[in-house]
C-alpha cells in the first residue's frame, strides 16, 4: 500500500492539496539530508504527521500558523510499536530509549502499514551493519594479502603473471 497516497486521500475535503504539499516539502528536505521517505501517516485532522525514512521516524505537529513541533527517533533506538484500535481509527505509539511518539486518529489500515514498515526496516537495520562490517573486514584482509603478494613479487619469489592472477582472484575480477 502506498501510505503517502492513502494519507493524502484521507486528508479530507479541501485539505488534500495542503497535505500533498506538506509531504512534498518533507520529502524534499529529507532528500537533501540524504534520507529516503518511505511512509507517511497523519491524524484525521492533519495536525500531526508521522514520516518514516530509511533512518528514523519524525513526528511533526502543527501547533499554529508559524509554530511547529518536531520529534525525531532513530530506527535503531525504537523498542516497541503499538496500535490501539478505536472504531474507525487507531492510535500509533512508538517507544524508544527515553523517547516516544504518539499519533492518534490515524486510519487503522494505514497505522498497521506504518507499523509493519518500521518493523521491516528495523530487521533490515539489524542485518545491514553486521554485513557492512564483515565486508569492510574482508576488504582489509584482501588488502593485506595483496600487499604480501607484492612483497613476494618484489623479492622475486613469484612472477608478475602469478601476482596479477592471484590479485584478480582476491578482488573477484
Amino acid at each position: 500500500m502506498d501510505t503517502i497516497a492513502e494519507t493524502i486521500k484521507f486528508a479530507g475535503f479541501g485539505k488534500k492539496k495542503v497535505m500533498a504539499n506538506q509531504i512534498q516539502m518533507f520529502d524534499d528536505r529529507l532528500t537533501d539530508q540524504g534520507e529516503t521517505l518511505l511512509a507517511v501517516c497523519a491524524s484525521i485532522k492533519g495536525t500531526k504527521q508521522l514520516y518514516v525514512t530509511d533512518q528514523r521516524i519524525i513526528l511533526h505537529e502543527i501547533k499554529g500558523l508559524i509554530f511547529n513541533d518536531e520529534k525525531s527517533i532513530p530506527l535503531k533506538s525504537i523498542s516497541s510499536i503499538n496500535i490501539s484500535k478505536k472504531l474507525l481509527s487507531s492510535t500509533l505509539k512508538i517507544v524508544s530509549t527515553g523517547n516516544k511518539a504518539i499519533i492518534e486518529d490515524v486510519p487503522s489500515h494505514i497505522a498497521l502499514e506504518i507499523k509493519n514498515a518500521i518493523e521491516n526496516l528495523k530487521k533490515d537495520f539489524k542485518t545491514t551493519p553486521a554485513s557492512s562490517a564483515k565486508k569492510e573486514k574482508d576488504m582489509h584482509d584482501i588488502g593485506d594479502e595483496i600487499r604480501e603478494l607484492k612483497d613476494l613479487l618484489n623479492d622475486g619469489l613469484i612472477t608478475e603473471e602469478e601476482f596479477n592472477a592471484k590479485k584478480k582472484q582476491l578482488l573477484g575480477i
